[in-house]
C-alpha cells in the first residue's frame, strides 16, 4: 500500500495502551513512527521541530495543546461525533446511553472543538462493563480503524463540528465529580455494580463504609444476603469483601483509602485490627479461577483485576490446572484470561508493595508464578496438550508464561511485552532464559526484546514466532470460547501441527530447577535493589517514568 503519510509521532502524557497500540499498528504497517511524552506545551513544540513529522497523533493527552500546533495535532477523543470534556465516557456509562463512539480531530481552540478527521459509533455492552475494558478494546479498535483512514491516500477531508447537523448526536460533558456517582448502599446492587463499572479502573467511586471514607473498585453482585445496608458480611482471604446493598450484596475487590489500591479484606483487616466478620455466603459469584469441562478439553479462565497475579491467585491457577491435567477424560487444556482485562500482567505489584513485608511478598509472588509455569509443563509431561489464549493484553509475565505452554494463541489488536528491565532493572523469571532461546534463536533479536522495552502487537508477535496462531479478531466471550474449543479439538490431530511445535522440545525437570534457580537467585538481589524499590512506588502511585529510550526514535518495519 502506497502511504503519503510516511513519518509518524505520538504524542501522549505517557507510553500507555492506546499509545503502545498506535505505535505497534504504524510500524506493523511500514510506517517511521517515535514517540515523546507532552510534558509541557515548550516540549510539544520542540518535539514537532526535532521530529519533522508527516503527522501528530495524541492517543492519550490530558493537556491542551499550543496554538503553534492547532491543526497539526491529531487528538483521539473518546467520545461520540459531537462529544467534548474530559468526562465524556464516564457520562455514557453512568446515563446508561445505548452506544458509544471515538472521535479524531484537530487540535484547536478549545476542548474537542476542532475539525473531525474521522469517527466511529459502536455499541456498548448490555452489562456493566468497565471504563478500563471500554478504553481497552473499544475505543482502542476505533482508534485503529481511524488510523487506517488517516494514512490512506487520499487523506481526510476535515469535517467542522456543526451541532446543526442531524447525525451530531454528542454533546457536551461537564467533568463528572464524585457527587454525581455516589453510592448509596440503600441503592440497588445492580445499581452499584453500574455505577462502580463506570469509573473502575480510575478514579473509581467514593462511599462510605464501616465509618471511613474509601473509593471502591472491582465491584460484583454476590446475591441475596441478610443484614444492614452497607453491612460487612464476608470475605475472602486476601481478596473481596462481601456488603450489602438494598435487597442483595456486592463483593468489593479492591480498595483504596489512601495511596494505592488494596485488596479490600486486608482494608477490612486493618479497620477491625484483625478480627474478621463471620462468613455468610457461597464465595464463587467472585473473580474465581474457573475450569469448564468442555469433552476432552478444559479450559481455565483465569481473570485477575487488571492482569495482576498475587500469590494466591496464582496458587489458585496452578492447582486448577494440575487438577484439570488429572482428570482421565481430559488431554487437552486451554488457559485465558477471561477477556475481561489483560491476559496477565506478572505479580502484582500493589500487593507486594501493600503488604506488611513487600520483600518476601515479591519473593513468594514470583515463585507462585513460576508453580504456573511448573504446572504447566507438568501437564505437558503427562501427555495433555496446553494452549495459552492471550486473549488480552500481556505485560512480561504473563507474555512469558504463555511459552510455557505447547502452542499459544492470540487475538488480533492486543499487545505484548516482552521484557522486565523497565521496572527498576528486573531480570524476570516465568523460565523466560530457557524458552525463549528456542522461539527466537538470533542472540540479537532475544537482546532487542528483552533490553529496548517496545511492545508487539499481536500480528509482530505472530511474525516473529513467540505465537503460534491468531484466533478471529472478530470474536469475543463466548464465540472465542467456542472457536478455542474447535481449535484445541483439531490441534489434538498431530498431522495439523507444524514443523515447529512438532520437534519443539520439553524441558525435562533437571532443566526446569536449574533453570529456576539461576534465574530467581537473580531477581531475588532485583527485588532488593533501591532502583526497583523505586520504580515500584512509582508504578504504584501512578508516577509517571520514562519512556523506552528506544521509542522516541524513528522506527518503522521490523526486521
Amino acid at each position: 500500500m502506497s502511504h503519503r503519510v510516511q513519518r509518524v509521532l505520538l504524542l501522549s502524557d505517557g507510553f500507555g495502551g492506546a499509545t503502545m497500540a498506535a505505535y505497534c499498528w504504524l510500524r506493523d504497517h511500514g510506517i517511521q513512527t517515535a514517540f515523546q511524552p507532552a510534558t509541557s506545551p515548550e516540549a510539544m513544540v520542540e518535539a514537532h521541530r526535532w521530529y519533522g513529522p508527516d503527522l501528530i497523533i495524541a492517543p492519550t493527552l490530558t493537556s491542551r495543546v499550543p496554538p503553534e500546533l492547532f491543526g497539526r495535532v491529531v487528538i483521539n477523543h473518546p467520545g461520540r461525533l459531537g462529544d467534548r470534556g474530559a468526562s465524556s465516557i464516564d457520562w455514557g456509562r453512568c446515563r446508561r446511553e445505548p452506544f458509544g463512539g471515538n472521535t479524531l480531530l484537530l487540535a484547536a481552540d478549545g476542548w474537542d472543538t476542532g475539525d473531525i478527521l474521522h469517527t466511529t459509533t459502536f455499541r456498548y455492552p448490555t452489562g456493566p462493563a468497565t471504563k478500563s475494558w471500554i478504553y481497552a478494546y473499544a475505543h482502542r479498535a476505533a482508534l485503529l480503524d481511524g488510523l487506517a483512514r488517516l494514512v490512506a491516500e487520499p487523506l481526510p477531508t476535515p469535517r467542522p463540528l456543526d451541532y446543526a447537523q442531524a447525525d451530531v448526536l454528542g454533546r457536551w460533558n461537564d467533568v463528572l465529580r464524585q457527587a454525581d456517582c455516589t453510592v448509596d448502599w440503600s441503592l440497588p446492587a445492580d445499581e452499584i455494580v453500574w455505577r462502580c463499572a463506570a469509573r473502575d479502573g480510575s478514579p473509581g467511586v467514593r462511599t462510605e463504609l464501616l465509618g471511613h471514607t474509601i473509593h471502591v473498585y472491582d465491584v460484583h453482585p454476590a446475591g441475596p444476603a441478610h443484614g444492614a445496608p452497607g453491612e460487612v458480611v464476608g470475605w475472602l482471604p486476601d481478596g473481596a469483601i462481601r456488603v450489602v446493598a438494598g435487597a442483595d450484596s456486592v463483593w468489593i475487590g479492591y480498595v483504596k483509602a489512601a495511596g494505592c489500591k488494596v485488596p479490600a479484606a486486608w482494608w477490612l483487616r486493618d479497620v477491625l485490627g484483625g478480627r474478621f466478620p463471620g462468613w455468610q455466603g457461597d464465595p464463587l459469584p467472585y473473580r474465581p479461577v474457573t475450569t469448564t469441562l468442555l469433552g476432552p478439553v478444559a479450559v481455565i479462565t483465569a481473570s485477575a483485576y487488571n492482569g495482576a497475579w498475587s500469590t494466591g491467585f496464582c496458587r489458585a491457577v496452578s492447582a486448577s490446572i494440575a487438577a484439570a491435567a488429572r482428570r482421565p477424560e481430559v488431554d487437552q487444556i486451554v488457559l485465558r484470561g477471561g477477556g475481561a482485562g489483560p491476559f496477565c500482567n506478572g505479580i502484582n505489584l500493589n500487593h507486594v508493595y501493600a503488604a506488611p513485608a513487600s520483600l518476601p511478598e515479591a519473593r513468594a509472588n514470583i515463585r507462585a508464578i513460576n508453580d504456573v509455569a511448573l504446572a504447566l509443563f507438568r501437564a505437558r509431561r503427562e501427555g495433555v496438550s496446553v494452549i495459552a489464549l492471550l486473549d488480552g493484553d500481556a505485560g512480561a509475565g504473563g507474555a512469558f508464561l504463555s511459552l510455557c505452554a505447547d502452542v499459544v494463541v492470540a487475538v488480533p489488536g492486543r499487545t505484548f511485552n516482552y521484557h522486565y528491565v523497565g521496572m527498576g532493572g528486573l531480570t524476570g523469571s516465568e523460565f523466560h532464559t530457557l524458552t525463549l532461546p528456542g522461539r527466537l534463536p538470533s542472540e540479537s533479536s532475544r537482546s532487542a526484546l528483552l533490553h529496548d522495552c517496545l511492545p508487539l502487537s499481536a500480528f509482530q508477535a505472530h511474525q516473529q514466532g513467540l505465537v503460534d496462531y491468531l484466533a478471529p479478531g472478530s470474536l469475543s466471550d463466548e464465540d472465542l470460547l467456542m472457536w478455542v474449543h474447535e481449535f484445541a479439538l483439531n490441534h489434538r490431530d498431530q498431522g495439523k501441527r507444524s514443523d515447529d511445535q512438532r520437534w519443539r522440545p520439553l524441558p525435562t525437570e533437571a532443566e526446569l530447577a536449574s533453570t529456576q534457580a539461576r534465574e530467581l537467585e537473580v531477581i531475588d538481589r532485583d527485588f532488593a535493589s533501591e532502583p526497583f524499590q523505586s520504580a515500584l512506588a512509582d508504578f504504584v502511585h501512578k508516577r509517571g517514568g520514562h519512556p523506552p529510550a528506544a521509542a522516541t526514535e524513528y522506527r518503522g518495519a521490523y526486521d
